[in-house]
């Protein structure tokens, strides 16, 4: 017992708080002076190199990360009277081949088994009513699951990048999915659903909410390259299509309202798409390096076109923004290299930090009059750019907005703007003039750095003018 550390519980019991031994195979003992011990602490197994561990059936708890990241362990003995397992017991334990669960099991918990790569199968008791976030997330041998009769609740990404995962049961009882459930599982083909199952059912092969009218997973190993989304689905679900390389196009039904975060991210060979005038949101990363995607009509219901949402669509050469869009978030078109043209709303008054940096091949940019607020390096890297025209309402030109448009050479700044920030124009070279407006009322030393050949056109004594003095920048004044 000298390799074990216990500590005396209140109830008189001991509890191993760790293991200091060398040995392969560990049997836990069931009392140390006297009293049972009862639990396993936090962290109490946590990276050793024990291969085999018996748990005695006087534990009834599990403590968190109590077996983490013991890579070399094959088997654990886990007895019946086991009520309570940890978050992370058993995370990253790469060598851990099967588990048997005991009956009297609640739940199972946060990560408990995420990273188990080498669990083949594993067999849920009826007895466990939910399976916590991420439970058997990484679990890439995972090959069949049989869930409880009694499950009502399974977490976000609980199977989630289980590659070897080929079909599941889904029980009569399971009344909440969470998101991303099933993200990743490449060769998941089947769901086991009664017909009479009161939320869920299976469509032609693919996952659907019937309450919520969501659909939820569409399989990575349909080939097909044409789907339609069927009548009636409302929703379309965090990474339902995401990586589906097959798909060249999918139809979607005047009943959708909502296409949630990364819905088609990562789908490659998608190359159009039309949005009806139902969508009033398109999530976050909802096309996401589609890359193979040419031409998109999106929905007039939308008011904004969300971060990410058309991030490195290599292949997007033009998109008209509809009237009713009023904000353009960060990144939302960042690395769309073959977008040569876009027209802004009159309504228009945000555009987020990098939302068109990378845009390679577009050439002008004219901001409406009611627009107001620029994000940083907003159009940063558009190589391309020649001319910029800026709205009334602007204030502030943010750090690195136009930086590295090397091909710059006419941009309309509003009188009314006050500040141009760090590097706001760093690196365009082919910027020969500016003029700058009386309101400017402070520039960053770093505003123009690298434009060599820039003249600045400034009013008499204004701060401009003192600021072209001070840089030995030329100037002329108006």
């Amino acid at each position: 017992m000298s390799d074990f550390t216990f500590s005396h519980r209140r109830d008189g019991s001991y509890r191993v708080e760790s293991y200091e031994g060398s040995e392969n195979m560990v049997v836990i003992p069931s009392a140390y002076e006297g009293q049972p011990v009862t639990s396993i602490a936090d962290n109490a197994f946590s990276w050793s190199f024990v291969r085999k561990v018996v748990i005695p059936d006087s534990v009834t708890q599990i403590g968190e990360a109590a077996f983490s990241w013991c890579e070399s362990l094959v088997s654990v003995e886990i007895p019946e009277t086991v009520r309570i397992i940890g978050e992370w017991a058993f995370i990253g334990c790469s060598s851990l081949r099967s588990i048997h669960l005991p009956d009297g099991l609640k739940k199972i918990n946060y990560s408990t088994f995420q990273s188990c790569s080498s669990l083949v199968s594993v067999e849920i008791p009826d007895s466990v009513r939910t399976i916590g976030p991420e439970a058997f997330s990484e679990c890439r041998s995972l090959t069949r699951i049989k869930l409880s009769e009694s499950l009502t609740s399974i977490g976000d990404n609980a199977f989630a990048s289980c590659d070897a995962l080929t079909e599941i049961n889904l029980p009569n009882s399971l009344s909440e999915l969470g998101s991303e459930v099933f993200s990743g599982c490449s060769s998941l083909a089947s769901f086991i659903i009664a017909p009479d199952h009161p939320i869920f059912c299976e469509k032609d092969g693919v996952l659907i909410n019937k309450k919520e009218k969501r659909l939820l997973f569409y399989p990575f190993t349909f080939k097909d390259k044409v789907y339609s989304i069927p009548d009636g689905i409302q929703f379309v679900a965090e990474e339902a299509f995401a990586n589906r390389i097959s798909l060249e196009e999918i139809i979607i039904p005047d009943s959708v309202t909502q296409i949630e975060p990364k819905a088609f991210y990562g789908c490659r060979g998608l190359k159009t798409m039309f949005l009806p005038s139902s969508v009033r949101r398109l999530g976050s990363s909802a096309f996401h390096s589609c890359s193979s995607l040419r031409e998109i009509t999106l929905s007039p219901s939308l008011m904004a076109i969300e971060y990410s949402v058309f991030y490195a669509c290599s292949n997007l050469e033009s998109i008209v923004l509809p009237d009713t869009i009023r904000i353009i978030s960060p990144c939302a078109f960042s690395g769309c290299g073959s977008l040569n043209g876009i027209r802004f709303p009159d309504g228009l008054i945000d555009i987020g930090e990098s939302a068109f940096e990378g845009c390679r091949s577009l050439e002008s940019v004219e901001l409406p009059e009611a627009f107001e607020t620029l994000g940083a390096h907003a159009f940063g890297s558009c190589t391309m750019l020649d001319s910029a025209v800026l709205g009334s309402r602007i204030r502030t030109i943010p750090p690195q907005a136009f930086s590295r448009c090397e091909n710059l050479n006419h941009v309309v700044l509003p009188e009314g703007l006050e500040e141009i920030q760090s590097e706001a124009f760093e690196s365009c070279e082919n910027l020969l003039t500016l003029q700058l407006p009386a309101s400017i009322t402070e520039i960053d030393p770093d505003a123009f750095s690298n434009c060599r050949h820039l003249m600045l056109f400034v009013y008499p004594d204004s701060y401009g003018e003192n600021y072209a003095k001070d840089r030995d920048i030329l100037y002329s004044e108006i």
